[in-house]
């Protein structure tokens, strides 16, 4: 059984089209999106988009789907292609084959599995049903194509900036308790040495008298001392943000490269969520 799953995915494989070289997030293989501008102006959009936050959506057309439904068509595609980040499966493919001598038209969305609460299937059924098939069945495949894209891009950035939120605000948590610990203890031991020593000069030195004032002096100064470095502790910045903010001078500062498109595709991963329409 496993061999036969193996060997009916590979089938799959070899009927999706490699993936191009210096991959656009478009990638009209149909022809259908008749209009350079549009088309631009999405590359650039989503080209930052991936590069800003490693979600990728990438648009694909083709003539053919083979012997796939579009579904298949679109999961192979997603695998081979490797859409999104390896470690977030953040990708989202959305295939349209149109409507030609070849056969009907067919549309698919589909999430990887890091979008998939994102983009559920019924969100995905309303995109291709109210944005994208009305205007196919007209002819008019770039605007389809531009409402779908215009729909899906700030879910997936709504997406990733919860998720660098919640991650940022669970580290300052661990932070500020991995400071209160650190700070309690110097407490500790600061007080301790101090006890420490005033014994010591009570038991080697018997003909000189304590000093209890200077001891107590010496308790609170170090006290005080713990909790100025707690205050300015917790009022530093953190050396990440510092990190970035330099990072980000310097990215600025780099020289424009010579590719068009920056961000490398190839490591998501989809298990066959997402919902599609024929026309």
């Amino acid at each position: 059984m496993i061999a036969l799953v193996a060997m009916v995915c590979n089938m799959g494989m070899a009927q999706v089209p490699d993936k191009p070289a210096n991959m656009a997030p478009i990638v009209d293989m149909a022809g259908i999106i008749n209009n350079d501008s549009l088309v631009n102006a999405l590359n650039t959009r989503l080209d930052s988009l991936s590069r800003r936050t490693t979600n990728q959506i990438v648009v694909v057309t083709v003539n053919d789907l083979g012997n796939l439904e579009a579904n298949q068509f679109a999961t192979q595609l997603g695998k081979k292609w490797g859409i999104g980040d390896k470690k977030s499966n953040n990708g989202v493919v959305i295939l349209v084959k149109p409507k030609n001598d070849k056969g009907g038209g067919a549309v698919f969305i589909e999430p990887g599995y890091g979008l998939e609460g994102a983009l559920p299937d019924v969100k995905c059924r309303y995109i291709i049903d109210s944005l994208m098939v009305p205007h196919f069945k007209d002819g008019d495949y770039a605007s389809g194509i531009e409402e779908a894209v215009n729909y899906i891009e700030p879910i997936v950035l709504k997406e990733y900036e919860q998720a660098q939120a919640a991650a940022s605000k669970s580290s300052n948590k661990k932070g500020g308790r991995g400071y209160g610990w650190w700070i309690l203890g110097g407490i500790a031991a600061v007080i301790g040495g101090l006890s420490f020593l005033r014994k010591r000069n009570k038991k080697n030195l018997p003909q000189q008298p304590a000093n209890d004032n200077d001891a107590e002096t010496g308790v609170m100064a170090a006290t005080g001392a713990a909790t100025a470095l707690a205050a300015s502790t917790q009022d530093e910045p953190e050396p990440d943000d510092e990190n970035n903010d330099e990072d980000n001078e310097e990215e600025d500062n780099k020289p424009n490269e010579p590719e068009p498109y920056k961000y490398k595709y190839g490591g998501g991963d989809f298990g066959g969520a997402g919902a599609g329409a024929k026309f």
